[in-house]
């Protein structure tokens, strides 16, 4: 699998790490996975360092349409983008067309900076009712 992630509901925060060549099949499992998990308003801190895009123009507009519909439904957290250093484009050129998405997002050259800007950061409350926190 191209995305591996740790929720940690204690911490109200998600880290995933890309690796390889990520799709969007691989985007809706995540985000399938955050919400059966009732992890979608977490603080959320994605590491793009490794991976590339494996989208097209139109799966990138597919995940947008699935990333609004969240955003209405569940509501989604703040959103960290570590690309490195060096600036992984590939997958940091996927988050860029995803911004018309309104929720916090930013672009970090290392987690620690990520983390010190989701630190000022709460999450948003979801209206559903029976997760743990």
């Amino acid at each position: 699998m191209s995305l591996q992630w740790k929720v940690s509901h204690l911490d109200h925060m998600v880290i995933c790490v890309s690796e390889g060549v990520v799709t969007l099949a691989d985007f809706q499992d995540y985000l399938a996975a955050l919400e059966k998990e009732n992890a979608l308003p977490f603080r959320k801190i994605f590491i793009a360092t490794e991976g590339r895009s494996g989208m097209s123009d139109d799966d990138g507009k597919k995940l947008a349409v699935l990333l609004t519909k969240f955003l209405e439904t569940e509501g989604l957290g703040p959103f960290a983008v570590v690309a490195g250093v060096k600036r992984n484009n590939e997958l940091v050129a996927v988050f860029k067309s995803l911004a018309t998405v309104r929720r916090p997002m930013r672009l970090f050259p290392d987690i620690h900076l990520a983390r010190k800007w989701l630190d000022t950061r709460s999450t948003v409350r979801s209206g559903k009712s029976g997760g743990t926190s």
